[in-house]
């Protein structure tokens, strides 16, 4: 099979069916099964077998459990069972549920003594709460002042996690790190338009990346260091999210940047100040 493009990486990959050369992080998964949804992969250990298959050396995770549980004794505690299990495969995603912020605000310190967790998880649209309203302020506030990634969902016709809600979080925290989850389907260019406006966002691919020429539209707009790789694993295979990126019309540097480069450099900037507490 002749490659679509001049990338070394995409004739590896037809070779060996996978990367060799080049690792993987993932900065948005989730685990476990979810309910009236048949997922052919959805357990950590099935998981870890697909990232070795294809030489994902990490995943960014908020597991399904955590994201949707009601069960106010047992917060994020899927979530904390993976990061326990496999620490050097998984980084963990503190989601923050509004609707019960209280009990979450009791626990957001675990982020600065886990070391495994690097930031929070937010679903403002699944939550209906606004992103910049009021609940949501005091876990942005924490996230700022210790520099600690956050990862919401956004989607461009939806209400509480548009680009208008995301643009008035980003006027008033610029010392976190802002990934707006699936860059807002339906209006990509208000979030390209975010993502030049401030420095602090990154786009993110999962999801959205089954598009026709969206790689490479990111690259061209904000530049390759600004994009990050998702798979949403276990809703996507990362064969599929992979050859997006490596069939997409940019450079071997830029494909590096996406799949590990960005993402490493995003660890080194979570400081772990403070004595844990919020």
């Amino acid at each position: 099979m002749k490659p679509l493009n001049n990338s070394a990486y995409l004739a590896e990959f037809i070779r060996y069916g996978r990367l060799q050369s080049v690792k993987i992080i993932d900065t948005h998964t989730h685990m476990g099964g979810i309910y009236g949804c048949a997922l052919p992969v959805s357990d950590i250990g099935g998981c870890i077998k697909l990232m070795g298959e294809q030489n994902i050396e990490s995943i960014w995770c908020s597991a399904h459990a955590d994201l949707f549980s009601v069960n106010k004794n047992n917060i994020n505690a899927e979530t904390k069972t993976i990061l326990a299990d496999y620490p050097l495969r998984v980084k963990g995603y503190y989601t923050f549920n509004p609707n019960r912020k209280e009990a979450y605000l009791r626990g957001i310190g675990e982020i600065l003594t886990n070391k495994n967790f690097i930031g929070l998880k937010f679903l403002p649209n699944y939550h209906n709460i606004a992103l910049d309203g009021e609940g949501y302020a005091e876990a942005l506030e924490f996230a700022d002042r210790h520099g600690l990634i956050v990862l919401s969902h956004t989607w461009g016709d939806k209400p509480h996690n548009s680009i208008k809600e995301v643009v008035n979080v980003l006027k008033r925290y610029k010392n976190l790190t802002f990934i707006m989850g699936h860059s807002a389907p339906g209006d990509l260019d208000g979030a390209i338009e975010a993502a030049r406006k401030h420095p602090n966002v990154y786009l993110d691919l999962c999801d959205i990346h089954r598009h026709a020429g969206i790689v490479e539209k990111m690259v061209k707009s904000v530049g390759a260091e600004r994009v990050l790789f998702g798979t949403d694993l276990p809703w996507y295979d990362p064969n599929y999210c992979i050859g997006s990126v490596l069939c997409a019309w940019i450079t071997d540097a830029d494909r590096e940047k996406i799949f590990y480069q960005n993402a490493q450099n995003l660890l080194k900037t979570i400081k772990r100040a403070g004595n844990g507490t919020n």
